[in-house]
């Protein structure tokens, strides 16, 4: 997303208050009609209670999950369905329809047959068209765009006043603002010449890093950490290995997916002339469930955790896996270690 669209989300955020507006018809109560507008400004109005609701990408499928709502799930994008945490919370997942994916396309018959009662899409690609064409069809949608910690706060009450459960969107954003609070008390006294340098190699390649418009710049900022890719605009930019080395950075993060291909390319004799490849000061996104380095509440843990990774000293009087385990707890009813899930940030 450009600059101006990112200020529209800025702006967006700012009249967050206003945005989430319900309506109450006189004589109805919540479950009957309320109004409300999406991401995409579009004013979405329903009626009577949300009882078939279809994920259309992994950040709604988190954030619906996070809300607890996963029991009113009929259809979900295919990524999802593999995800372990979605199996670990809800053991029926494989029963649930697979509707394919934003990055090959939504089958849009296969959504109309499960007759949801709402649609979560997203504001890229063709999400606008998709919902406008489920318009035509009466079934109801809306668009959310989670990439910020703000932004993940507006999409969980978005879909909760949808749902008719606004209250649990209070709940997991008290969550979230919890851990980040306590990772900003350790970090804020940090000097300029303190914060350590990193670098966030994306799914693409090592050479494909976060700009500074992009949710993982906030995870490092809120960290302490700096992104050498922040004055980069737009989504993940490619960069030439020699702009990698000019850099320098501290640390080096990759995203879950990755580390397998990087581990053969760090390798290279060049690249350990880099100060975190020559510490071995490489880590993956940890969590072998759902990642922590993607638009959902669960981001904050991988705020948490880098700023643990970075100034351990700093983090000596937390029990850091024990406040993973209970953010997971107080928003899946189950801790990491109860869905077999387990931290594991090793590339060497």
């Amino acid at each position: 997303m450009g600059k101006t669209g990112r200020s529209w989300l800025r702006s967006l955020t700012a009249i967050y208050g206003l945005m989430l507006m319900v309506v109450f018809l006189p004589g109805q109560g919540w479950g009957e009609v309320r109004t409300l507008e999406d991401m995409a400004g579009r004013t979405v109005t329903l009626t009577g209670e949300v009882n078939r609701i279809v994920t259309t990408y992994k950040p709604s499928t988190l954030c619906l999950f996070s809300l607890g709502l996963q029991g009113k799930l009929v259809g979900i994008d295919t990524s999802s369905k593999r995800d372990r945490l979605f199996q670990a919370v809800m053991p029926g997942l494989s029963t649930i329809a697979a509707v394919g994916s934003k990055s090959t396309s939504i089958n849009f018959e296969t959504v109309v047959a499960l007759k949801p009662d709402l649609v979560i899409l997203y504001a890229q690609k063709d999400g606008l068209e998709f919902a406008r064409r489920l318009d035509v069809m009466g079934i109801k949608s809306i668009i959310i765009l989670p990439e910020s910690f703000e932004s993940v706060k507006t999409s969980l009450a978005i879909i909760a006043r949808a749902a008719g459960v606004p209250d649990r969107a209070l709940e997991v954003a008290a969550a979230m603002d919890g851990v980040l609070k306590m990772v900003e008390e350790r970090v804020q006294t940090l000097g300029p010449d303190q914060r350590k340098t990193g670098y966030f190699a994306s799914p693409r390649g090592l050479f494909s890093t976060a700009t500074g418009n992009m949710l993982q710049d906030e995870i490092f900022t809120r960290a302490g950490v700096v992104n050498v890719g922040h004055d980069l605009k737009g989504y993940f930019q490619d960069i030439s290995p020699e702009q990698f080395m000019t850099w320098n950075p501290d640390m080096v993060i990759v995203s879950q997916h990755l580390h397998q291909r990087v581990k053969k390319r760090l390798n290279d004799p060049v690249l350990k002339r880099v100060t975190a490849v020559a510490q071995k000061a490489v880590y993956r996104s940890p969590s072998d469930l759902a990642p922590w380095d993607f638009p959902s509440p669960l981001a904050v843990l991988g705020t948490l955790w880098l700023a643990n990774k970075a100034y351990p000293e700093r983090f000596a009087g937390i029990d850091v896996p024990g406040e993973i385990d209970r953010f997971h707890l107080r928003l899946f009813g189950k801790s990491l270690g109860d869905m077999n899930g387990n931290i594991n940030d090793q590339v060497y």
